[in-house]
């Protein structure tokens, strides 16, 4: 598991980035696998800097960290990710703080952190990157994941950028159907190494001769040896110079202080000549290439040089003549066996593809090979499927639903100012009218009083002239409340507008009336029929799994019994393979044809027309007609 740190001002970019399209590789399917923050991923990345900006003077409260997994480690799922992240920040001592997991990938998750915990003190990432190795080193121990460190103990240098472009104008490359020099070199001068062990210089020399590998011999003025340097014949740079290169850097267990323990001392005098060494090291070295060593040992008490092994038997032979030793006389070779009888081709419960012809067998075989890839490579997206739709029915995914009902929310989160303004608006309305209405009663009031005489006036303790000065200023108060009823409508159809245009809802003060009260109802039902949906989609793909891996099984067992039917027909006896195509030819001439013909219609008198020339008789009732 690899670890890479970095750090920001803000988590609303990062967010953004993960749940973006990529810019290295494809995002495919971004989603929450773990954290303490819950919502869409606008409101987890504006919860994290919320917290964040509780410290100011830190410039870089967001701590950035993706974790990444090689291939041999494969796919794993959502909720084993959400374990690993969760038990990462924990070790990093990270867990106190707001933090969000997401995974837009199959092998890697980005973890975005808050510096600033909830209680707003500030986490010390002093010595992060080591201690974030540490606890990649524990998780890998305890999921069971490929170690990092021996991952990358590479044998020796690579072949890498420039070198490699250039191997690949000269036709070598791992496409190719020659790797790389420095490649090949390394594998070349081990098979040699392997082959002079204890034989000396002279013998490992002349093995790179016959291997086709150039060498020098990196001596002191001294006389001390301290190493060598290989290429290959055609090896050379831009320039048309030869390119050498030194032994540690084709491999490190190629160096001259390793090399010299393997290969040993020159050979004591009076032993065969440097004629011999190179014939017998020849002879090993190219069984060495060719991948033709048949790797075993010698019966308990026989001679080394009596091995099965070829190499290591001229090997042993030629120490022993070193020594002055005799060597062993090999044992005769045993009889070939003659081979046994082979079940007939008619033996269907044995033979099922007896009876396909020996030029159709690879055909088949081939077939069966493509269909297994097409159904592998379905059912590995089968699976990611189901690993996807199991994060949903467990609830470590939000679902379609919760983030919907998120997003109605931020919506009406949105339009929330222009809802206030519009029920004030209405508020001030109504209580215009209400003052208009007093107005209106005042007015009624003194009009009729000013009807009544000066007696009837006088008992009611006014007079005309008030009554008169009470009606206008009612009048005026009237006028100004209807006013300013008016403009509070104008402000409240104002509002709504904006509050509609802010949210692209049609009646957003509903739905936030609507949220407001029955929000923890309506959050579970989406909960539910999300985890709902997921598991029956989870279950589905894993039914397309399980079916596509019997399918797989089938053809492979298909595949095999093709595969024995092709060996079994080369190792027959040559009477029996000829008796057999016989039969199959005899059976394929008599076997019914597959296609399917046209039946014959009935025989047509001769003489007599095609139906479609015939002419119609002529229908009664004058010529010219017919019927």
């Amino acid at each position: 598991m690899i670890a890479n740190i970095t750090k920001g001002r803000k988590a609303v970019g990062a967010l953004v980035y993960d749940f973006g399209p990529g810019r290295r590789d494809e995002h495919i399917n971004p989603r929450i696998v773990g954290g303490t923050v819950t919502g869409t991923p606008l409101q987890v990345a504006r919860a994290i800097d919320h917290t964040a900006r509780r410290r100011p003077g830190i410039t870089a409260p967001i701590w950035r960290c993706s974790l990444s997994l090689p291939d041999e480690d494969g796919i794993l799922p959502d909720a084993q990710w959400s374990e690993i992240a969760t038990e990462f920040v924990k070790e990093m001592g990270f867990d106190g703080a707001p933090w969000v997991a997401v995974r837009h990938g199959d092998d890697h998750i980005h973890l975005t952190v808050s510096r600033v915990d909830w209680s707003g003190q500030l986490l010390t990432d002093r010595w992060d990157y080591r201690r974030a190795r540490e606890a990649a080193d524990r998780l890998e121990d305890e999921h069971g994941l490929v170690r990092a460190a021996d991952r990358f103990a590479a044998e020796g240098p690579q072949v890498r950028n420039a070198e490699l472009e250039a191997a690949k104008r000269r036709g070598r490359g791992p496409d190719a159907p020659k790797p790389p020099e420095r490649e090949e070199l390394r594998r070349l001068v081990r098979e040699v190494r392997d082959a002079s062990r204890g034989l000396g210089r002279a013998a490992f020399e002349s093995g790179l001769a016959d291997a086709g590998v150039r060498f020098r011999a990196n001596e002191a003025s001294t006389g001390r040896m301290n190493g060598y340097s290989f290429t290959l014949e055609g090896w050379t740079d831009g320039s048309g110079q030869e390119v050498w290169v030194a032994a540690s850097k084709v491999a490190r267990d190629l160096r001259w202080a390793q090399l010299k323990d393997v290969i040993g001392d020159d050979p004591v005098a009076g032993g065969p000549d440097a004629a011999a060494t190179a014939e017998l090291v020849g002879r090993a070295t190219e069984m060495l290439r060719q991948g033709r060593i048949e790797r075993g040992a010698a019966l308990p008490g026989d001679h080394p040089a009596l091995s099965t092994d070829p190499a290591a038997r001229i090997l042993a032979q030629w120490q022993a003549k070193a020594a002055g030793r005799e060597v062993p006389a090999e044992a005769l070779p045993a009889p070939t066996p003659r081979p046994e009888s082979i079940p007939a081709w008619t033996d269907k419960r044995r033979r099922p593809y007896g009876s396909l012809a020996t030029d159709s067998i690879p055909a088949e075989i081939k077939k069966t090979s493509r269909q297994i890839t097409t159904w592998q490579g379905e059912m590995r997206t089968a699976q990611a499927a189901a690993r996807t739709w199991d994060g949903l029915a467990t609830g470590a995914v939000t679902g379609p639903r919760v983030r919907e009902l998120h997003q109605l929310a931020a919506k009406v989160e949105a339009a929330r100012p222009h809802i206030e303004a519009e029920v004030e608006a209405r508020n001030d309305r109504v209580a215009a009218d209400t003052a208009a209405d007093t107005a209106r009663k005042m007015l009624r009031e003194a009009t009729r009083l000013q009807r009544l005489g000066w007696l009837e006036l006088r008992r009611e303790g006014t007079t005309r002239k008030a009554e008169e000065k009470k009606a206008a200023t009612a009048t005026e108060a009237i006028h100004a409340y209807v006013e300013q009823a008016s403009r509070a409508t104008s402000r409240a159809a104002a509002a709504a507008s904006a509050a509609e245009e802010a949210s692209g809802l049609p009646r957003p003060e509903r739905e936030a009336n609507r949220l407001r009260k029955e929000w923890a109802q309506l959050l579970a039902e989406a909960r539910r029929g999300d985890q709902d949906e997921g598991q029956a989609r989870r279950d589905a793909e894993q039914a397309r799994v399980e079916a596509l891996a019997r399918r797989i099984q089938t053809a492979a067992t298909r595949s095999d019994r093709l595969a024995q039917e092709a060996e079994l027909r080369r190792t027959m006896p040559a009477d029996q393979a000829k008796a057999e195509g016989l039969a199959r030819r005899a059976a394929a001439r008599s076997a019914p044809a597959t296609g399917r013909r046209r039946k014959a219609g009935p025989a047509r008198p001769p003489g007599e027309q095609p139906a479609h020339l015939r002419r119609q008789p002529p229908a009664p009732g004058g010529p010219g007609k017919t019927r």
